[in-house]
Order: C-alpha cells, then sequence, then structure tokens
C-alpha cells in the first residue's frame, strides 16, 4: 500500500467535491464580483484568464457558500454526501477557493468553470506510486458520487517548470467532463486547478485550461 494512500483518498473526494460546487457558483455570484485578463491571485502566482471569462475572488467565493447547504440551492447538489457538502462548505467559507467561469457559448444547464485552491500535499514520486494511484482513483471519485466514474488520463506532465499530477476523468454530473492540473508549490504543497465542462466543450475547454496552466508565473 502507497503511504499516505487514505489522506489521498481524502483529498481527492473533497477536490471532487469542490468541483462539483464550483460547477453551480457562477449561477449564483454576480458579474460585479469577477475580474478578468492578467489576474493575480491571492494563491501566489499570476495567470493569464481569456476575457470570455470572469474570475471570483476567494471572498466572493466565500460570500455565496450558503448555496452549498441551502435547500433552495441548485437540484444536483443534494445528491452528494451531507458530510462532504459540510467539509467542501468549510473551507469555501473559509476563503480557500477561487472560482473562474466561462461567460459565452457555455450549455444553458452548465456553466464552464475552473475552480483553484492548495492543498498541503505532495506528488507520486515514481512511476510505482503514481500506478498505483491511478488504479485506486476511478473507485474512489465512483464511491463518492455514486456512479461509474472513469479516468481518461493520470499522469505526470512537466508544466511551467513543475512537476504536475494531470487527471482526467467524467464529471460528478452525468455529461461533463473534469481536466485536473495538481502543481507543486514548495514542500507538501500543491496548487490544484480543476476544470469540468459539459462533455461536447472538452476540446474548446481543453485549449482555454492548457493556456491557462501555461500562463502561470510565480510571484
Amino acid at each position: 500500500m502507497v503511504r499516505g494512500i487514505d489522506s489521498l483518498r481524502k483529498r481527492e473526494a473533497m477536490l471532487l467535491g469542490v468541483a462539483l460546487f464550483a460547477a453551480f457558483a457562477a449561477g449564483v455570484f454576480s458579474p460585479a464580483s469577477a475580474a478578468a485578463g492578467d489576474y493575480e491571485s491571492s494563491f501566489g502566482f499570476d495567470i493569464s484568464v481569456p476575457d470570455v471569462w470572469l474570475v471570483l475572488t476567494r471572498s466572493a467565493v466565500a460570500e455565496n457558500a450558503d448555496a452549498l447547504l441551502s435547500p433552495a440551492g441548485p437540484s444536483a447538489l443534494a445528491s452528494i454526501p451531507t458530510e462532504l457538502r459540510r467539509n467542501v462548505f468549510d473551507r469555501i467559507s473559509a476563503g480557500e477557493l477561487e472560482v473562474f467561469y466561462r461567460q459565452d457559448g457555455v450549455e444553458e444547464h452548465f456553466i464552464d468553470n475552473v475552480n483553484v485552491m492548495m492543498q498541503p500535499a505532495t506528488l507520486p514520486t515514481d512511476a510505482n506510486q503514481l500506478a498505483t494511484i491511478c488504479s485506486i482513483l476511478p473507485d474512489e471519485f465512483s464511491r463518492v458520487f455514486g456512479r461509474p466514474i472513469s479516468m481518461e488520463a493520470c499522469e505526470i506532465r512537466d508544466v511551467v517548470n513543475n512537476r504536475a499530477l494531470y487527471l482526467q476523468f467524467d464529471g460528478a454530473i452525468p455529461g461533463t467532463t473534469t481536466l485536473q492540473y495538481q502543481l507543486e508549490r514548495g514542500r507538501n504543497a500543491t496548487l490544484v486547478l480543476t476544470a469540468t465542462a459539459p462533455t461536447s466543450n472538452v476540446p474548446r475547454m481543453m485549449g482555454e485550461f492548457e493556456d491557462m496552466v501555461s500562463s502561470i508565473r510565480r510571484q
């Protein structure tokens, strides 16, 4: 068993919960709370966000965290286990999440989005650890969301002069796909960027997401 695999399972479940919340976040935020273009993240890096996207700061996201637990919130959130929703709520209300979302050319029922957060974690250090993690994650994702989740990619990449774990898998909501980069940001820390879009929008999302990630500059 890979050392720390239990904590990895909990971390990935949390990240999926955050990704699901972010999918609906744009529906409860006002455009006035957002900015785009060259953006200086409070997580300690600069990033270029296409003009067609908006950026929601951590404080803007935190102010609307109640939507995650509200009975009047998006109906699809009701399928997420209460404990996971509460854990995600705690992190969001503490201001631990930024959300980017696309303004134009999105599905009526789902908004293309990217969320950004930091995690106290390290990446796999060798091929055996990576293989073990990649074999475990599909079952963990399926368990958390109560339906089969397939993994299309699970690999280590070099991104902006950093090692990164790249994942691509079925989104928590049927008909969506999630792309995720986990970038090393020093000892026991990763910067996590998670993009989710309707599967029909994946080619466009993949191009825009790759451009965003490749534009990251360290401060």
